[in-house]
């Protein structure tokens, strides 16, 4: 299944409005006021196609395919994703060096994606994929926030469920996501998303554990 691009992922239809209406250098208080409206309707659709279309990767319903095109998508998603975790940071045990942790956690798989998929010849997706991974991955952080906030040195038998239903879970998001922007079987989606994951885990314990 292909996965849509555009030659102009950041425009939105305001901004085409805009260009097109400043030729005279300046801008009518109503033209101000509908290119403003224009921007929020825009933004707000955008909100709730990603909202649900993230949902439904994380129900494996949809895959990254489906995610809105463009670079403004892709900067929400990884937007919530700091969020999330910042607010996973703040409930919970704090690392050390939270903040180049937070960076690596970024780059690495922004890199690794870029990576694998222009390996792979299919570079052209790497927003919408990117786009998935940061919105589920930051989805799952927003769920297991109970578990971190109510965290102990011995967790109940309950607690450790639920913390390995979510991980499990991740694993299975991301190989369905690497199997539709790789376009090969679920097994292989899941060897991608694993070998990244232990990547992605010893470059952060070992850069950040240096800083």
């Amino acid at each position: 299944m292909a996965i849509i691009s555009t030659s102009d992922p950041g425009a939105s239809p305001a901004k085409a409005w805009r260009a097109r209406s400043t030729g005279s250098g300046h801008n009518s208080p109503r033209q101000s006021t509908v290119l403003a409206g224009a921007e929020l309707f825009f933004m707000s659709e955008l909100i709730t196609r990603l909202i649900r279309t993230t949902m439904n990767i994380a129900l494996l319903k949809q895959g990254p395919q489906d995610m809105p095109p463009g670079t403004v998508a892709l900067m929400l998603a990884v937007s919530f994703y700091v969020v999330a975790v910042c607010l996973s940071f703040s409930l919970g045990r704090v690392p050390d060096h939270a903040l180049a942790t937070v960076l690596l956690s970024i780059s690495l798989p922004a890199l690794s994606t870029a990576i694998v998929l222009w390996v792979c010849r299919r570079s052209q997706r790497w927003p919408q994929t990117l786009a998935a991974l940061f919105a589920s991955g930051g989805l799952l952080t927003v769920l297991s926030i109970p578990l971190s906030a109510g965290s102990s040195a011995q967790p109940g038998l309950l607690a450790a469920l639920a913390g390995l239903t979510i991980f499990v879970w991740s694993f299975a998001i991301d190989a369905h996501i690497w199997r539709h922007a790789l376009d090969v079987s679920f097994a292989a989606g899941l060897a991608v998303a694993a070998i990244l994951f232990f990547v992605s885990i010893y470059f952060i314990s070992t850069i950040a554990g240096t800083l």
